[in-house]
């Protein structure tokens, strides 16, 4: 046996952690045409997004099957009349929330206060209208610009034909095409005005965005830095 008096047993000191701040604000848009919302990955998501981020934003994006409305020229029947459109997005848009919601109180108290839930019609201002027009006005005389909203468009009707079956009713190639240029607007406007500068989605960015950030349009004028007047800041990311 030792002569000495044995010390208790302290631990040495933890080796200091550097705290690094999450990188600033994201959004998550739910695809509209969404029929289930997979609450257990949606969790998921957000417990590692708000590892990585000081707010979290999901986004419903259920509003813009309004362009649904009204009859479709290429069809042999109409669609869905406004005040069924309305009652359907209504419904859609309150249990998405619901789920979100759901998956919100079941983070930890400290953090709940850092995920957000909005709709598009949250972001519906002067700034959204101001880009959504210049967008358009880049549709009728941009020829590049012009050229790939139709192209989206009428992958957009095909997509929803096979999904629905040939007999049953599409959205007609102008609401499509609008429905396009409306999305773009809207997500420059959150991802690049509203300080929403990392995007995340399902699979890859969409066509338009991936060119208009590509410099594709800049010859018809079109631009992010001309749009925005400033210089990018959004970043897409895929998390499937």
């Amino acid at each position: 046996m030792s002569p000495y008096p044995r010390a208790p047993y302290v631990a040495p000191p933890a080796a200091p952690q550097l705290q690094l701040l999450p990188g600033g604000r994201c959004f998550f848009a739910l695809p509209p045409n969404l029929t289930a919302v997979d609450c257990a990955w949606l969790e998921l998501v957000a417990r590692d997004l708000l590892e990585r981020h000081e707010r979290v934003l999901f986004l419903l994006a259920t509003d813009l099957g309004s362009y649904d409305r009204g009859a479709d020229p290429d069809a042999t029947r109409p669609l869905l009349d406004p005040a069924a459109t309305t009652e359907r997005l209504d419904t859609e848009t309150l249990r998405r929330w619901r789920d979100i919601e759901a998956i919100r109180l079941t983070l930890p108290p400290a953090v709940r206060h850092r995920v957000q839930i909005a709709t598009w019609s949250h972001f519906i201002d002067p700034s959204f209208v101001s880009v959504w027009r210049h967008l358009l006005t880049a549709f009728g005389v941009g020829t590049d610009f012009r050229r790939d909203v139709l192209l989206l468009g009428r992958q957009h009707r095909r997509d929803l034909r096979a999904a629905r079956g040939p007999l049953a009713p599409a959205p007609s190639a102008r609401a499509a095409c609008l429905r396009a240029i409306e999305t773009l607007a809207m997500r420059l406007r959150i991802g690049e005005l509203a300080g929403y500068h990392h995007e995340y989605g399902y699979g890859r960015d969409s066509v338009l965005a991936e060119r208009l950030y590509a410099g594709a349009y800049a010859a018809d004028g079109l631009t992010v830095e001309s749009l925005m007047g400033d210089v990018p800041q959004r970043h897409y990311r895929r998390l499937d």
